[in-house]
Parts: structure tokens; sequence; C-alpha cells
């Protein structure tokens, strides 16, 4: 790690399985093209559910057809969610986040890695969350609360943003 200990900002978390839920569901605005497949199932659904204007009667089908369109995301978003948890050792937290001008630096009970600022193609921030892309459709998320004071968040802004596209 980098030797200069004031350019170095610490975050330190342990997220629910309720905020990475509503995490990986805002973090589809960030994934391009994606979100047009996430699109998709609830415009059939909404299709479904137009179909008695256009002169068809719903059946127990057509309804059940509809629910899994419009319930398509969020399902498989939590399944996979309580899967990892459930299965694999490293998504056990708390988590420590240490960003410095070498990259990010991620740690957990059963791991210690290094993400350099080169492979880390861009950070967004929501009202709630900082998600660190490692991949077009990869993030580490971060709660906001977790950041601490408005002035690590300028500081973790500034930082990055020597490096990579931060918004």
């Amino acid at each position: 790690m980098s030797s200069d200990d004031s350019n170095r900002i610490s975050v330190t978390t342990n997220p629910t399985f309720g905020e990475l839920f509503v995490a990986s569901i805002i973090a589809i605005r960030y994934q391009g093209w994606l979100i047009i497949l996430h699109t998709l199932f609830p415009l059939g659904g909404l299709f479904m559910i137009m179909t008695p204007f256009m002169g068809y009667r719903l059946g127990p089908v057509e309804i059940m057809m509809a629910l899994v369109g419009f319930f398509f995301t969020p399902l498989i978003t939590a399944l996979a969610i309580w899967s990892s948890r459930r299965r694999n050792s490293l998504t056990h937290g708390p988590f420590t986040y240490v960003f410095d001008s070498e990259g990010m630096h991620t740690s957990g009970p059963s791991f210690s890695q290094t993400i350099k600022w080169s492979a880390i193609p861009r950070i967004r921030q929501s009202k709630r969350f900082i998600f660190v892309f490692l991949s077009p459709s990869r993030a580490a998320c971060i709660p906001l609360r977790d950041v601490g004071d408005s002035g690590a968040r300028e500081r973790l802004r500034t930082l990055a943003s020597k490096h990579t596209n931060f918004r």
C-alpha cells in the first residue's frame, strides 16, 4: 500500500441482505445496455395485463405470466444474492475498502486483494451507495452511510477522479 496516509480513505462496511438487494437493483441503471434486458420482462407483464383492452380474456396462465414478468428481475436478484451469501465464504463481511493513489485495497475475513486504478473503469454514486465497477456489469457497492462525512466523500471523489471516471 502507499506510504502516504493523508490521501488514504478507509471504509469498513458489512452490508445486509436488504442493502445488497437494493444496491443490485439500483446498479442496473449503470450497466449500459443490460438495462434493456431488465426492462423487457416488466414490459411483457404490462402487455399481458393490457390484453383485455384489446378484446382478449385474461386467464390464470396469463395472470401468472404477467406476475412473472413484473417480478422476474427482483426475484432473480434476490435468489442470486441469497445463493452467493450461502455458498461463498468470500461474501461474508465485514469488508474494508481502502482507496489510495495505487487503487482500491479490499479485505475481508477470508481474503485480501488490491485492484489498481487502471482496472476500475468507472465509479458511480447514487443517493445511497457508491458503486466501484470492476467490469461493465460487476460492481462493489459501498453504502454511503459507512463512508463517513461529506469531507471523506469529497476526498474519495477527488482521488478517484484523477484515475477513473467518477460521477
